[in-house]
């Protein structure tokens, strides 16, 4: 920081005429500063310009851009609509063909459904614990002639723990052969009652325990051994049969058992193989595995056992080994299978299958449609309809959109070109402007259609209110969405040779951008390059005029300083001669 004390020699104020001076060379630098926002502020302007164009652009390439079909395509999009939804839903793509049909279902297809046939776990014993069944730790209460008596349940209690608990309050605990506990007082003429609200075991619910009409109580179902966090392999998982280590096959889909693999682990990978073309479901109440086919139809689930016992001890399969565990035949329980059934259904009052409640056009012989079932239809619901027609939602879409780009593109032209804006005298502007215009506003004969103004499907410009002068406002468009669908309806072929062919309205306009907006050459790179180079040149300019500004207050402050020394020295010896 420098700090200058002006004239302490002369008592002039050096300083200020030093300000006075610099501001006069500095007043050409806010002049330049002044151009160069200017030009900024072109550029800014052209930036939103382009940006509106583009959006122009973009919305008319929506409707021409079907040449490249598919979902590019919006005048050949087609719409299924069915009377009654809860029995049938459908699609329809290009290919279909725009006609009503008489729906009416008879019956949905549904899925295979395998299970054990037998239960694959053993019964529960004393050595079960009662976490393997699903029972939580906690409080149990059980009266005996009314008195109170609270079991706890701890965390690693077998069944012979619960016993033992129970005998202690007279009660007695077993379970039969069919896998059901039974709780009933050991001293003759008691009653016993289970469970209270204040329970914090889930034990009751888990076993679902009732009264029987002797006094005693019984769970409602079966305890197992087995359950889903069980190692497959281990001596004690509680199969009937010990599951060996190895592979089997789903579906198409072989899994491999190993030594520490669970139940759980399985049956994760069964239901994330589609492969396997099943889900499958371990039960703890049955001891059994279900297999849900993922097809619909009326065919069997392919259950394979392999160098695994696994499909066996389920109750899928029977295999016969050697010595090797090489196979030496196997059979696949056809029993164990809840066969699924076909799909039936009448279209105009033909009778047809399917397999499946998704009906391909393959199956319908409807080119395009895909239908989805429901629901049987019932004597009420009777026939129900398809119709097929032109989807125009996502073209009436298109359209709106177009008309709001074009109307944002020239009410910014006109605000960018106006006098005294940014832009104006852009002949380049103006010029597209009045293309688009004049396309908007013109004839296009070149397809050969009936339509052959945009005024003839809905597109029309404004008209300004009576009584009004007309205003710049009558150069924008709007949208008749009545009379389009109406144009649509009478002569689809012609309104799309208007607006969707290359050759049409739209595809006219979207030349005309297309060269404005062209990489390097169109209008808008131009022009930004240009201003681009103007405000380097700019600030080029600023930067030296400023250095030039620093230069001669440095010569300016080097000169008044050298003046108040110089007075200060004749100062000085007229104070010597004084004295």
């Amino acid at each position: 920081m420098t700090i200058s004390f002006s004239g302490l020699a002369s008592g002039l104020d050096t300083s200020s005429w030093v300000d006075a001076l610099v501001s006069v060379k500095q007043s050409k630098i806010t002049s330049m500063q002044t151009d160069l926002q200017t030009i900024q502020s072109k550029k800014s302007s052209l930036t939103a310009t382009r940006s509106t164009v583009s959006a122009l652009r973009t919305a008319i390439e929506k409707l021409t851009d079907k040449k490249f079909g598919g979902t590019y395509d919006l005048f050949s999009k087609n719409s299924a609509i069915s009377s009654d939804e809860s029995i049938f839903t459908a699609t329809a793509s290009s290919a279909a063909i725009k006609q009503t049909y008489n729906v009416s279902v008879q019956r949905l297809a549904t899925m295979t459904k395998a299970t054990s046939l037998n239960s694959a776990s053993s019964i529960a014993d004393d050595s079960t614990r009662l976490s393997g069944l699903g029972i939580s730790a906690g409080k149990l209460t059980v009266y005996v002639d009314g008195l109170k008596n609270v079991v706890e349940i701890e965390d690693g209690d077998t069944i012979s723990n619960l016993k033992a608990n129970l005998a202690a309050i007279g009660v007695n605990a077993n379970i039969g052969e069919d896998g059901k506990l039974s709780l009933s007082s050991s001293i003759a003429g008691k009653t016993i009652h289970v469970g209270a609200t204040t329970d914090t075991t889930n034990f009751v619910s888990i076993t679902g325990m009732g009264a029987q009409e002797d006094g005693s109580y019984l769970s409602s179902v079966a305890l197992y051994k087995a359950n889903a966090s069980t190692v497959l392999t281990s001596e004690d998982s509680g199969f009937n049969t010990r599951i060996t280590a190895g592979t089997f096959t789903i579906g198409n889909a072989v899994f491999n058992i190993g030594e520490n693999t669970r139940l759980s682990d399985i049956i994760n990978q069964i239901n994330n193989n589609d492969e396997a073309q099943v889900s499958a479901y371990w039960d703890d109440t049955t001891g059994k595995m279900t297999l849900t086919s993922t097809k619909e139809g009326s065919s069997y689930i392919n259950i394979e056992a392999g160098t695994s016992n696994f499909t066996d001890v389920m109750g899928f399969t029977e295999t016969t080994r050697d010595g090797d565990n090489n196979i030496l035949s196997q059979i696949m329980y056809i029993d164990a299978q809840t066969l699924g059934e076909n799909a039936e259904f009448t279209i105009n009052g033909t009778s047809m299958t399917s397999t499946s409640n998704t009906i391909t056009s393959d199956v319908s012989r409807l080119a395009g449609v895909t239908l989805t079932l429901k629901k049987v239809s019932s004597e009420e619901d009777g026939d129900s309809t398809l119709r097929v027609e032109q989807d125009s939602s996502s073209l009436v879409e298109a359209v709106k959109n177009f008309i709001s780009a074009y109307n944002d593109t020239v009410n910014k032209i006109e605000e960018v070109t106006a006098k005294g804006a940014d832009l104006q005298r852009e002949t380049s502007l103006t010029s597209l402007m009045s293309t688009l215009r004049n396309y908007a506003n013109g004839s296009n004969s070149s397809n050969g259609g009936a339509y052959r103004l945009l005024s003839q499907v809905g597109i029309s410009t404004m008209q300004a209110n009576s009584g009004d002068n007309l205003s710049t406002a009558t150069n924008t468009l709007e949208f008749d969405e009545d009379a389009f669908l109406l144009a649509l309806e009478e002569d689809p072929d012609s309104l799309e040779a208007l607006i969707g062919n290359d050759n049409g309205i739209f595809g006219l306009m979207e030349s005309a951008i297309e060269t404005s907006l062209k990489a390097v050459s169109g209008y808008f790179d131009v022009k930004q390059s240009t201003l681009d180079s103007d405000i380097t040149k700019a600030q080029d300019k600023i930067k030296r005029q400023q250095e030039k500004v620093s230069t001669y207050r440095a010569q300016l402050e080097k000169k008044f300083s050298a003046m108040e020394t110089l007075i200060a020295q004749m100062q000085q010896n007229y104070s010597s001669f004084l004295s």
